[in-house]
């Protein structure tokens, strides 16, 4: 037989239910603007039964809350990060591809071929005049102004690869970072769910970490039902373990000893696991923005550029650039190195055009020509770095050659003549050197505009996806007026059962009897 105060305490479980859902719907309305958060709602049921042993059988008990619980779809969590991740990519490739773009831009600014351009138009000036000293050191000079463009183009281009190699390290540090704040969230929701609970806010931290983590590393997540509450959390990075439950895995960065690429700057940083596992840094599954970032780096589509050691005609020794196709453990990007060796190549096949040419000639006092262009550092191969106008002939304009036989007379410019055929012939991979540089221009111009697009794309598909998400898991301000609303009114007529019991009792304990 049920209990005389049974329906006070059935208005008083109501009274809890709708208090607890009033609550939650103050936690979304309190977190409408907060990101990351998923909306929460509560889950109740009809109590368990009283049996009665009389004809209607059995009685209701009032109402359970049986958990506050988030809404929230994997499936859009997983479409959100892996989007992510090639838009955190494409980003890193645009700001970088851009100031590339910018260095070799030809259009508006003075660029190489403009440069190339003045040295034929000072060697002209000197088949006029090759007996004129100030025509020869306006040639000498448009030289070394070509010299020194290539260097300090080589020097901006050698900066932005360092730039990408100490926000390689950043994002190793963040992701390292990220994991060890994952699994002290992990720790946590455990602890808070094993008591039969859930941690809704706290599973909002770690969502949010593992989304900021899908922007480095392409990621994937898997958690495990243990029993008795406790789940097992795991993070992949790149099909590697980052985290295991209250375990986590860091990247280790450490300066090569050797260069990957020979024009490359020194310290490239080689990323490894801590626990001795390679970290597999050039894999064709791997990205986000760390995949950018070393491609930017260390691309060379698909080839390096080696420094050997070989003779010159003379037999004398020297060291030489030389691109070798290697597709093993390489990444098939045009990065900054490949535009290093694209400008070495050009440097080289000019030096080697126009070094023959003076070589071969004599001067008016019929002393024998010498290299127009020249290495600055001392053991080191002819580069965009390090090519240079011979000392000899800024301290000496009189040793630049202009002719084959100085008997002919300092009027005789036959020298010269070869020189200006360099700019019409076809040696720089079968096209001119004007041709070949703006090729060059145009390869960069063309990936610049790619990354760009593909930026704008995946950036768009992210704020749709998120969009997605936030129809499931965000708050809709409307939609919490209404439920607060609903539990109000519910919560009032709880109450007004509790009065209505009151008086009830009231008239049975204190009115009843004599």
């Amino acid at each position: 037989m049920p209990s005389t105060f049974l329906g006070l305490n059935t208005a008083y479980t109501g009274l809890q239910a709708y208090q607890a859902a009033i609550n939650t719907t103050a936690h979304n309305i309190s977190n409408t603007k907060t990101d990351g958060y998923s909306r929460q709602t509560t889950d109740a049921q009809a109590d368990i039964a009283l049996r009665t042993y009389n004809s209607y059988g059995t009685l209701g008990t009032g109402v359970l809350v049986t958990s506050i619980k988030q809404i929230r779809d994997e499936y859009y969590d997983i479409r959100f990060r892996t989007n992510n991740s090639n838009a955190g990519q494409y980003s890193v490739y645009e700001n970088y591809m851009t100031q590339l773009e910018n260095y070799l831009n030809e259009y508006s600014l003075e660029g190489m071929t403009v440069e190339w351009n003045h040295l034929f138009e000072s060697l002209t000036e000197l088949q006029k005049y090759p007996q004129d000293n100030t025509v020869r050191n306006n040639v000498i000079n448009c030289g070394a102004s070509l010299a020194d463009y290539f260097n300090n183009l080589c020097a901006n281009i050698r900066k932005i690869q360092i730039d990408a190699n100490e926000e390689l390290k950043n994002q190793c540090d963040r992701v390292n970072t990220l994991a060890q704040n994952i699994t002290e969230l992990n720790k946590q929701i455990n602890m808070l769910e094993v008591h039969h609970g859930n941690a809704n806010d706290l599973r909002d931290q770690r969502n949010k970490l593992v989304d900021e983590l899908s922007a480095i590393i392409n990621v994937e997540t898997y958690e495990q039902d243990m029993g008795g509450g406790v789940t097992y959390f795991t993070v992949r990075a790149n099909g590697q373990d980052l985290v295991n439950n209250y375990n986590y895995n860091t990247l280790v960065t450490e300066a090569k000893k050797d260069k990957r690429n020979a024009s490359d700057a020194e310290g490239m940083y080689e990323i490894t696991w801590a626990n001795g596992v390679a970290f597999d840094e050039y894999n064709s599954t791997l990205r986000g923005s760390m995949k950018a970032l070393l491609d930017i780096r260390d691309g060379c589509n698909n080839a390096y550029e080696v420094e050997k050691n070989t003779t010159d005609d003379q037999g004398n020794p020297k060291k030489e650039l030389v691109i070798e196709q290697r597709r093993s453990s390489n990444t098939a990007y045009k990065g900054v190195p490949y535009y290093q060796s694209k400008l070495n190549e050009f440097v080289n096949l000019m030096a080697d055009a126009i070094n023959s040419v003076f070589e071969k000639g004599e001067t008016t006092d019929g002393v024998p020509g010498v290299p127009f262009f020249t290495v600055k550092y001392d053991g080191a191969a002819m580069s965009a770095m390090s090519v240079e106008v011979n000392p000899i002939l800024v301290e000496d304009n009189t040793r630049l050659a202009t002719t084959t036989n100085y008997l002919d007379g300092e009027a005789k410019s036959d020298l010269v003549d070869e020189l200006l055929a360099i700019q019409s012939k076809k040696i720089f991979n079968g096209g001119t050197g004007a041709y070949f540089l703006e090729s060059v221009v145009a390869a960069v111009a063309i990936d610049s505009e790619k990354a760009t697009t593909f930026y704008r794309n995946f950036r768009n598909i992210s704020h749709s996806v998120q969009n997605q998400r936030l129809s499931v898991m965000g708050v809709d301000d409307d939609e919490e007026a209404l439920d607060l609303l609903k539990y109000q009114q519910a919560y009032n007529l709880c109450a007004k059962m509790m009065s209505v019991m009151n008086e009830v009792y009231n008239k049975l304990i204190n009115e009843t009897g004599l």
